[in-house]
């Protein structure tokens, strides 16, 4: 039998974990209970901090569960490095209507910008775009002085495009715009509270450069 260490404290920045458990292709959540055929509580303490305050539990699991420990970035939102449903399925292995389901319940933020991707990607050839995400933000207070948030910001796709964006008015990243390549969209924009301006997670759908035959 497996044994697993769960602490449900607050985590800086505001952020809260979360405890699922798998078993094959059914998943539970862990609210500090014992769940049969899922998992036994063997040891379980609790500190009184204030807000801080936190139970640190000792899991009995069951033969065949896996845990799944959701835990938001210190300066974003779980979910903001995925750019569709299929991604985070594969990153879970569970069912995608699972997966949305735990998404939409924990993070609706995530689930509203992959819910866009897919209506996007649905009326468009899959084949002849991909979908990238530029993600940025929480610079240092020096980066912020010298203009952070007036600087385009990049990535690049598998086909080795560059795909820049920058903001529509000096730091206007609310209006973001395509400046390369050519044909790309901007499928969404999310904003994650944080240090000196918070962090971005723009998705955008570029078209791939067409493959020389033979």
């Amino acid at each position: 039998m497996n044994t697993y260490n769960y602490n449900d404290g607050l985590c800086s920045g505001g952020r809260r974990p979360r405890l699922y458990l798998a078993k094959g292709s059914e998943i539970v959540k862990f609210t500090g209970k014992s769940i049969p055929d899922f998992c036994s509580i063997g040891k379980e303490s609790y500190e009184k901090n204030g807000k801080w305050s936190n139970t640190t539990y000792t899991l009995n699991l069951s033969a065949g569960v896996r845990e799944l420990y959701f835990l938001s970035p210190l300066h974003g939102v779980w979910g903001s490095n995925f750019s569709s449903w299929g991604e985070v399925a594969t990153k879970l292995s569970l069912p995608i209507e699972l997966v949305k389901n735990i998404v939409r319940t924990e993070y609706p933020d995530t689930a509203e910008r992959l819910d866009a991707c897919e209506k996007f990607l649905e009326k468009n050839d899959n084949s002849a775009v991909e979908t990238v995400i530029v993600s940025f933000g929480s610079p240092t207070a020096a980066e912020a002085e010298e203009g952070y948030w007036s600087k385009p910001k990049s990535t690049k796709t598998t086909d080795g495009q560059t795909v820049t964006v920058g903001p529509e008015n000096k730091e206007d990243w609310h209006n973001a715009k395509i400046i390369c390549p050519v044909g790309s969209r901007i499928v969404s924009s999310t904003h994650t509270r944080g240090s000196n301006g918070g962090y971005w997670a723009i998705v955008i759908s570029v078209p791939l450069r067409a493959q020389p035959h033979g």
